[in-house]
């Protein structure tokens, strides 16, 4: 009995003595992906008594790095131990269930080995399908038994609206973004746009761009789509609302555990219902509907106190220069002078500058090259205003410094800048074939009335021509004579007749006769007529009428095209008959605001 009982303490000793291991392998439980990297673990507990270590041959792996060592204590009992933790970063070049071998180790002046360990090696195209098969049962494409539908589609689709700031002043941008969020498989229908009254809307991202990334909520990752993304810059000071987007969704789901990721299309007004999409085995489609928070935004005027006389607008923070394109030029040489506008703020409401231009010059309306960033709010670059002209008196003058103010809602305060003052030679010195092109532009110059005048002549004999060939052709049919006011508003089609006589003709006769019509068209409407009949004073009248600020500006593009064509014998390049259309359009939309 006592022969036994000392065998069978024996073996436990050995047991324990066996456990006690002087050096610990760790390696990953889990599945390791080919080329993929991790980490083994030698610990030696008596670290105090560890010496050298040998790294092993690893013939299935690429040691990456290491051997990294690591000191650190625990507590045996009553006794504190310090530990030693060599640590190596592998990758494994093939899968498999693989050896990670024992290390040596100096251990109180023994050479001491760890046991060999083993490691499941799986390959990439292996851990996608497993990732795939875990996450699918987890997705909310699958509707478990007694799941309520509705409850999931308001907790996995939503639409948001984000603004950046719900109090601003006249002319300060407020950055608007509407984004879908969903997990579900769902085509969505955005059924009505909001509506951004009083408000210049500059558009930076639309469904066209399909904008998607991941964003978490609560947790959960979903996929995000920026439907809408604008840049507000109102008009007027008040209380203003950005109204809903309204959006209708048909959500598909299935009874089953499936290996599939959730996708969704966003279209607008077109979606309907398909009959030829056909219903998927073992899945259930769901319709509800959506729309954002209303969202209002209290917009302050701008101080008056402190407002410079010629304050026109301009929110932001901006720097201007001038130059003119050749400072030395002959007499009656078309020259240009580019007045640049750099900064950030509300470029797409900004108004020419006024350029006070000496006697003997004669300038022209400006045209406008934009180089805008469209993606950073408030709009960043420049804006280019390019003013012909032109001078048939020789001589050295000067152009006053050209003055712009605008407002800085960062500090609220208002800043008035200048360009410095521009010296201009006028010479009467040229090459002979620039003097004959002199001769023209003075005859030009010298003769522009009689140009108006012809025109004028030209749209009174047309309107004749035209009414009686519309008599000839349309017997019976009541013609209503040129200019002739109807509902008070007159009909745009009668005032552009005559010009498409001149299609054919040169370019002067065209412009002239097209400006004249224009001309006719606002002094008619206005009741407008001699010293009245100015480009400022028909800007003024159309910002009373509350006219697009857009088509303002269009107006003034296409009276300065005119005039280029008419005064500096410019060559623009330009298709006249959808020169007329675009005229067309632009006055009839006029008409309409002014219904």
């Amino acid at each position: 009995m006592k022969r036994t009982t000392t065998l069978l303490l024996l073996i436990l000793v050995s047991v324990i003595v066996k456990a006690q291991k002087p050096i610990t392998t760790i390696v990953p439980q889990v599945p390791v992906v080919v080329g993929e990297a991790f980490q083994v673990q030698y610990i030696v507990e008596n670290g105090s008594k560890a010496g050298n270590f040998t790294t092993p041959v690893f013939q299935d792996f690429r040691i990456v790095s290491g051997p990294n060592v690591y000191s650190g204590t625990r507590t045996n009992g009553n006794t504190i131990q310090q530990s030693k933790n060599f640590v190596l970063t592998l990758v494994a070049l093939r899968s498999g269930r693989l050896i990670i071998p024992g290390a040596v180790i100096s251990v109180d002046g023994k050479q001491t080995r760890s046991s060999n360990s083993f490691v499941d090696v799986i390959s990439k195209e292996t851990a996608a399908k497993r990732f795939d098969k875990e996450t699918a049962g987890n997705s909310d494409y699958f509707l478990r038994p007694g799941e309520n539908v509705q409850d999931k589609i308001r907790q996995n689709l939503f639409l948001k609206i984000m603004v950046d700031k719900r109090s601003c002043f006249v002319g300060e941008p407020v950055l608007a973004t509407f984004k879908l969020y969903s997990r579900l498989e769902s085509k969505s229908d955005i059924v009505k746009n909001p509506g951004f009254y009083g408000f210049t809307v500059h558009d930076m991202v639309n469904l066209s761009d399909k904008q998607l990334v991941t964003e978490n909520v609560n947790g959960k990752p979903f996929d995000v789509h920026t439907i809408r993304k604008v840049q507000l810059y109102p008009l007027q000071a008040g209380i203003f609302t950005i109204d809903a987007m309204e959006v209708k969704n048909n959500i598909e789901f299935s009874r089953s555990t499936v290996n599939k990721k959730t996708e969704q299309e966003i279209v607008e007004g077109v979606l309907g219902n398909n009959e030829s999409d056909k219903k998927k085995e073992n899945t259930e489609a769901f319709e509800s509907s959506m729309s954002t928070e209303p969202v209002t935004i209290n917009v302050k005027s701008l101080p008056d106190k402190t407002k410079p006389i010629l304050f026109d607008g301009a929110t932001g923070l901006f720097t201007i220069s001038a130059e003119a394109v050749k400072n030395k030029l002959s007499r009656d040489e078309g020259d240009v002078l580019e007045i640049t506008i750099s900064g950030k703020g509300n470029f797409i409401q900004l108004n020419a500058p006024i350029v006070q231009w000496p006697k003997v010059i004669e300038g022209f309306e400006p045209s406008i090259k934009d180089s805008l960033d469209k993606s950073s709010s408030p709009l960043a670059g420049s804006r280019t205003y390019r003013y012909p002209f032109v001078s048939a008196t020789t001589g050295v003058y000067t152009i006053p410094a050209i003055t712009f103010s605008f407002f800085n809602p960062d500090s609220g305060i208002y800043r008035t800048i200048s360009t410095e003052f521009l010296h201009l030679k006028i010479d009467n010195t040229r090459a002979d074939s620039a003097n004959t092109n002199r001769d023209k532009v003075k005859t030009i110059t010298n003769k522009k009335m009689y140009w108006l005048i012809g025109g004028g002549v030209l749209i009174i004999l047309g309107g004749f021509f035209l009414f009686f060939k519309r008599k000839e052709h349309n017997s019976g049919k009541e013609i209503i004579q040129p200019f002739e006011k109807k509902n008070n508003i007159i009909l745009v089609e009668q005032v552009l007749d005559p010009v498409f006589l001149l299609i054919k003709a040169d370019d002067k006769s065209f412009y002239s006769s097209l400006r004249q019509a224009i001309w006719n068209y606002f002094g008619l409407h206005f009741n407008l007529s001699g010293s009245e009949m100015s480009k400022d004073n028909i800007v003024a009248k159309l910002k009373e009428s509350k006219v697009n600020e857009e088509l303002i500006n269009e107006l003034k593009n296409i009276l300065q095209q005119c005039e280029t064509g008419i005064f500096i014998n410019a060559n623009l390049l330009m298709d006249k008959s959808q020169l007329l259309d675009k005229v067309r359009k632009m006055l009839g939309k006029i008409n309409e605001s002014l219904l």
